[in-house]
C-alpha cells in the first residue's frame, strides 16, 4: 500500500511541474499580449516603434475584431509602425482576408508604415517567402 500512495504522490508532483513549465513557456503567452516577443509581429499604434503595439503569433485575416491589449483602441486601420522579431516575412493588407494593397516585411525589420500602408492596415499573415 505504501507503494501505491508514493507512486500517486509522485505522479502528482510531476503532473503539477509540467503544468507549470507548460504555462510559463513563451509560446504559451505569445500573441496579442502587448509585448513582442521572440517570433513574433507588431504593429504599434504609433510612429518609432513604440507605444501601444499589437503584436502576432500567427496570421490574422481580419483585425476588425482586435483591439491593442489593455485599451478599447481598434488594431483595424490603426497602425503607424512595425516590428518583426519573427524568422518568417509577414505580409501586410489594406483590406481584410488578405485583400487590399500587399507589402511585405523581412526577419528583423523595425520601421514606420508608408503612406500607404500608415493607418491602413486590416490583415497579415506569415511566409517564408517575400512578395
Amino acid at each position: 500500500m505504501r507503494t501505491k500512495t508514493s507512486m500517486a504522490m509522485l505522479t502528482a508532483v510531476v503532473a503539477a511541474v509540467l503544468g507549470l513549465l507548460i504555462s510559463t513557456t513563451p509560446a504559451g503567452a505569445a500573441g496579442k499580449n502587448g509585448v513582442v516577443e521572440s517570433g513574433e509581429f507588431g504593429l504599434y499604434y504609433v510612429q518609432g516603434s513604440s507605444g501601444l503595439v499589437f503584436d502576432l503569433f500567427v496570421s490574422d485575416n481580419d483585425f476588425r475584431d482586435d483591439v491593442f491589449p489593455g485599451t478599447g483602441i481598434s488594431a483595424d486601420n490603426n497602425t503607424e509602425s512595425y516590428r518583426n522579431r519573427d524568422s518568417f516575412w509577414w505580409h501586410v493588407f489594406t483590406g481584410v482576408g488578405y485583400t487590399g494593397s500587399h507589402g511585405c516585411l523581412p526577419s528583423g525589420h523595425v520601421g514606420n508604415a508608408s503612406a500607404t500602408y500608415r493607418n491602413t492596415i486590416s490583415s497579415a499573415y506569415y511566409s517564408s517567402s517575400s512578395c
